[in-house]
C-alpha cells in the first residue's frame, strides 16, 4: 500500500511541476542601440505598470538606425509588432512616444486577455448563431 501512495504522490508532484506557470512573467526587453533608444526604453519602463492578472507576456523594444539623426523604434508584444515610431533627439518627443507605446501595449494585452476569455466561454447559445 505504501508504494502505491508514494507513486501517486510522485505523479502529482510531476503534474504540478509540469503545469506550473513560468517563474518570469511580464518581461520588458531592451534591444536599443543609441542613447535615444535607451531613453525611450527608460521612459517606457518607468511608465509601464501592467495589470496583475495579465499573465505571461513579453514586450521587446527594438531600434533600427535611420537616416540622419533619427532612429526607428519598434514595439513588439508577444512577437507581434504593434508600432514603429521615428524618434528625434528631443526628450519631449521621446516621452510622448513612450507614453503612446505604453497605451498601445496595454490595450493590446487587455484585448488579447478579453478575447481569450470569450473563446474559453464559448457561444452563449450553441447552434443558434446567425451569420
Amino acid at each position: 500500500m505504501q508504494s502505491t501512495a508514494k507513486g501517486q504522490d510522485t505523479v502529482q508532484a510531476n503534474q504540478q511541476r509540469r503545469f506550473r506557470p513560468t517563474e518570469i512573467e511580464g518581461l520588458v526587453i531592451d534591444q536599443t542601440i543609441t542613447k535615444m533608444g535607451h531613453d525611450f526604453y527608460d521612459v517606457f519602463y518607468a511608465q509601464w505598470e501592467p495589470p496583475q492578472d495579465l499573465g505571461d507576456f513579453t514586450v521587446v523594444i527594438r531600434e533600427k538606425p535611420s537616416r540622419g539623426i533619427n532612429s526607428l523604434v519598434s514595439l513588439e508584444v508577444n512577437e507581434n509588432e504593434l508600432l514603429e515610431l521615428p524618434l528625434q533627439p528631443r526628450y519631449e518627443i521621446i516621452e510622448e512616444a513612450a507614453a503612446y507605446g505604453v497605451e498601445v501595449a496595454l490595450g493590446y494585452l487587455i484585448n488579447a486577455k478579453n478575447v481569450g476569455q470569450q473563446l474559453e466561454q464559448g457561444p452563449d447559445n450553441p447552434g443558434k448563431e446567425t451569420f
